[in-house]
């Protein structure tokens, strides 16, 4: 069991161990953040995660302490979800929607405790889900693949097979068509244990296989898996579509681009509104033309993407967006 701790200059006489809401000066907010699998490190979801807290306590000082947990496994999870909150965090960022349930009979205890859930899809009012179009992004990304391999093929590793992962290949497949009708899409998963994603091996092995198979561009959704998935596409001269943060610097020259939720600045915009006093439990729904769904284009990419390709991923958003608007 992992954690770390992170506590601003002006407050460094205040414990972990003191973190009971009454041990606490006056206005003082203390934020806990439970990672996915991978933990903080992870060049995806979690480092991004753990900057929208790192911000927040740099920027205001009635940010007492940043309590980080980075579970192994799903039991582990909902033990550290616990903790914190009965050690008295005031804003818990929950990393996976697998802790939803656990989440939502935590908020009836706690009801002064403000719960942000990333993918998550249910709320109570001390409870922000955090809903992005999963479909529609893996979408555009299928676009991408096909603009910038016309000539195929095309594949999709996936790290833990969840709902939010088989509806992202599924948009995938769905958008390497839109383009090229009726283009296999070949489609793996790493396992649907909770930490399938920590198997290197594995997913330099199915990647591999992919790439023998014949896939010229593999969406990668595997977390922590990525950066080795990037290797082997690196290997074999191939390519890769990163996920979640940009990752096209993981193997310069080899990631088409990243498919980047920009999971730091909407954490970061809840954890605001729960140190000014605002904050409101919703489902927050986060639409394909936001400007928090991107895909970097930088030094790292652009001779993989050419114009005529933005275009077309450009043109798909806006037909996406405007069926969403319907």
């Amino acid at each position: 069991m992992n954690y770390r701790v992170l506590i601003p200059a002006l407050i460094l006489a205040l414990p972990l161990a003191a973190c009971h809401r009454g041990d606490k000066p006056p206005g003082a907010v203390r934020l806990a953040l439970v990672a996915d699998v991978g933990g903080i490190g992870d060049k995806g979801r979690n480092d991004m995660l753990w900057r929208a807290c790192q911000r927040l306590a740099e920027e205001d000082p009635r940010v007492a302490a940043i309590d980080c947990r980075e579970p192994g496994n799903l039991a582990e999870g909902q033990h550290l979800l616990r903790d914190v909150c009965a050690r008295g965090a005031d804003a818990v960022v929950v990393a996976s929607p697998a802790w939803e349930p656990d989440v939502m009979k935590l908020a009836a205890r706690y009801p002064r405790t403000k719960f942000i859930v990333v993918g998550g899809a249910a709320f109570r009012k001390n409870v922000v889900a955090i809903d992005f179009p999963v479909r529609d992004a893996g979408y555009l990304m299928g676009v991408a693949a096909a603009a910038a391999v016309p000539a195929g093929g095309y594949g999709f590793l996936g790290g833990r097979e969840d709902a939010e992962t088989r509806a992202l290949a599924a948009g995938y497949a769905e958008g390497v068509r839109s383009e090229i009708p009726g283009a296999p899409v070949a489609v793996r998963y790493m396992g649907k244990d909770f930490a399938a994603p920590l198997d290197a091996a594995l997913a330099r092995e199915i990647a591999a296989e992919l790439y023998r198979e014949g896939a010229a561009v593999i969406f990668a959704a595997a977390g922590p898996a990525n950066a080795d998935i990037a290797a082997v596409a690196h290997d074999c001269d191939k390519l890769v579509i990163g996920y979640e943060s940009n990752q096209n610097s993981l193997e310069r020259g080899f990631v088409v681009t990243s498919l980047n939720i920009r999971w730091d600045d909407l954490v970061y915009e809840e954890l605001v509104s729960v140190v000014e006093g605002r904050f409101r439990g919703r489902v927050r729904k986060i639409n394909i033309a936001s400007e928090f769904i991107a895909y970097p284009i930088d030094v790292n990419n652009r001779a993989l993407l050419p114009a005529d390709a933005i275009m077309k991923i450009e043109a798909a958003r806006q037909r996406l967006a405007a069926a969403g608007a319907a």
